[in-house]
């Protein structure tokens, strides 16, 4: 509560500046016309371009400070929803790693861009900020576990609508419940933070990549079993008896939504089906800028999505 009631009494203080401003400019504006009445009692002269120091005359630039102190007294006092919408997505978990997400592969393609440029050491800075972004990443997920095993508890509880749902879920748990680990593993062992062998490091890093790939693989035949389950709904709408034209429009209209939502996830699964290929594949020879191209994808819509949901 303190901080709030500061907050207030630095709003208070920035509109009686603004209020000083305003009598400053009237009183100047007032010296200004006294001056042009002079002026205009005296012979007429020859017109001369204004000299520089005219140009920005004390009255002019008091009057464009008056203008920005106004300005700058709407934006701190006013609503601000963009800004509020920006701070809600930063601080959800999903939000703060999606902006970091775009950030790690869209670097990738900057890289790539400024190599074909031949500007070899602004490619190698950005290079570095990209392995820093992705190894905070895999840092922020060391706490993973937590929120999967309450995510198998739901899925138990709350069973999918079909069975072939039920034991994808239970599967694409599984390979989960596996990737984090040896992931963990992989990246304490990689920073000599625990004292694994090469072989071990190495051996999490592809075997971690694996069971991703086997959950990005299973997650295609999740979106088939939806997309059949959705146009069901639909079509259940249309043979449907004794439904007026209103209560059929808000069905649909929620059907449709359920759509746009699936194209999404199969975009972004898309995306990330030929990068975990790559990472589950020794010697791969898969372009980086692919890498960001793909990853960049997959970031944004997995952002919109939270964008959204933050809303």
């Amino acid at each position: 509560m303190a901080d709030i009631a500061t907050g207030d009494n630095s709003l208070e203080a920035s509109a009686v500046l603004v209020d000083d401003a305003r009598a400053g400019v009237a009183h100047t504006e007032a010296s200004a016309a006294h001056l042009d009445t002079i002026v205009a009692d005296e012979t007429p002269r020859v017109p001369t371009a204004p000299s520089r120091s005219e140009k920005s005359s004390p009255a002019k630039r008091l009057q464009g400070n008056h203008v920005l102190a106004l300005a700058l007294s709407r934006m701190l006092k006013g609503p601000a929803p963009t800004l509020d919408h920006i701070i809600r997505f930063l601080s959800s978990g999903s939000g703060h790693d999606k902006f970091w997400m775009m950030t790690q592969y869209f670097t990738k393609v900057v890289v790539w861009l400024l190599a074909k440029r031949n500007q070899k050491p602004a490619s190698e800075r950005v290079r570095t900020l990209s392995n820093l972004v992705s190894d905070y990443r895999i840092m922020i997920r060391l706490t993973g576990l937590a929120p999967m095993a309450q995510y198998v508890r739901y899925a138990e509880q709350f069973p999918a609508q079909t069975r072939l749902l039920k034991w994808l879920d239970r599967i694409m748990n599984t390979t989960l419940v596996c990737y984090y680990p040896l992931e963990h593993i992989y990246w304490l062992g990689a920073h000599q933070i625990l004292p694994f062998s090469e072989k071990m490091v190495d051996f999490a890093g592809y075997w971690s990549c694996r069971f991703w790939a086997v959950w990005v693989a299973l997650q295609f035949v999740r979106l088939g079993e939806e997309y059949r389950l959705i146009k069901g709904k639909k079509q259940n709408i249309y043979t449907r008896d004794k439904i007026d034209a209103a209560q059929m429009q808000g069905e649909l209209d929620a059907v449709d939504a359920e759509v746009k939502s699936w194209k999404t996830q199969l975009l972004i699964n898309a995306c990330y089906f030929p990068l975990t290929l790559h990472w589950s594949i020794r010697g791969s020879t898969f372009p980086d800028v692919a890498v960001g191209v793909c990853g960049t994808v997959a970031a944004v819509a997995q952002a919109y999505n939270v964008w959204k949901a933050t809303a």
